[in-house]
């Protein structure tokens, strides 16, 4: 790799806050298809690979719908169209930003975390479109075994939660209540996941101003407004991360996570924003 290539990836790492890309190219390195593809796909074709994104709104032909592909889309012409891109649409080749072992990984990713993912729920076998099998290094769990029947098992997720009461505008959050479940959050380890997964939304310094939120609309939260301080709690960030928000682009962490990873960053959240928010509002 020559210098001006490497500088070129090391600077676009920095600009988009993607720990992973600094491992571009190193030997022996893992590498994370999901965060391949959130980096470079999921702003047209969408966190779910179904083309529900903000780009849809301003591309002709509009991203296509990837978990409605099925057979159209076998893993090979997955992997031409991400190499050499696709003639008049917006998808552009990858080949000069990925090497060959990055861009097959990516396509194993989509054709069977997203493509065969969406072909199996539209076949009845997998109830639900949220999480990935996790099969390409992903953060997701392996899709169980298919039973005596030839159907999948509908994979195992966190416990549910009792109901957060909503916070009307003029009261506050009790910002003692604890997680559900007894859960205690470890901050340290929920930063590092905070960084690699949310950040590009909500911002390194949690003000909804990450650099995919130019993209995003309902736009991310912004955890250090006065609003957040007052009602976000544990309990109800929490909620968030283990739900997701319909009609936002927040997952539904609860089907890749465990209960304690989902506490963790949700620790963080509280610790570093609402509650550091919190104290240099009083400060002033």
């Amino acid at each position: 790799m020559n210098q001006k290539r490497q500088f070129t990836q090391v600077l676009r790492a920095c600009v988009l806050g993607v720990g992973a890309a600094l491992s571009f190219g190193a030997s022996g390195s893992t590498i994370k298809a999901d965060v391949l593809y959130h980096e470079y796909c999921s702003v047209c074709h969408g966190d779910r690979g179904d083309g529900n994104s903000r780009a849809m709104k301003s591309l002709n032909p509009p991203p296509r719908d990837l978990t409605k592909a099925g057979t159209a889309l076998p893993r090979d012409y997955i992997l031409h169209v991400i190499t050499n891109g696709k003639p008049n649409t917006a998808m552009v080749g990858y080949k000069s930003r990925l090497n060959a072992e990055q861009l097959a990984a990516l396509a194993d990713y989509v054709h069977n975390d997203i493509v065969n993912r969406g072909a199996a729920i539209s076949a009845g076998m997998i109830k639900g479109i949220s999480g990935t099998s996790g099969t390409t290094g992903g953060t997701g769990t392996a899709n169980p075994a298919p039973d005596a029947a030839g159907k999948a098992p509908v994979p195992p997720i966190a416990a549910p939660l009792p109901p957060v009461k909503p916070v009307a505008p003029d009261e506050r959050a009790d910002m003692s209540a604890p997680f559900p479940s007894g859960l205690k959050g470890d901050a340290a380890k929920g930063q590092a996941f905070y960084d690699k997964n949310c950040a590009e939304c909500h911002g390194v310094k949690g003000d909804g101003q990450g650099p995919r939120a130019y993209f995003i609309r309902p736009v991310p939260r912004d955890f250090l407004n006065e609003r957040s301080r007052l009602t976000l709690n544990r309990p109800t960030i929490y909620a968030a991360v283990f739900f997701g928000r319909n009609g936002t682009e927040m997952p539904a962490w609860s089907k890749v996570l465990s209960e304690q990873e989902m506490a963790n960053v949700s620790e963080y959240v509280f610790q570093a924003f609402i509650r550091s928010g919190e104290k240099a509002a009083k400060a002033k």
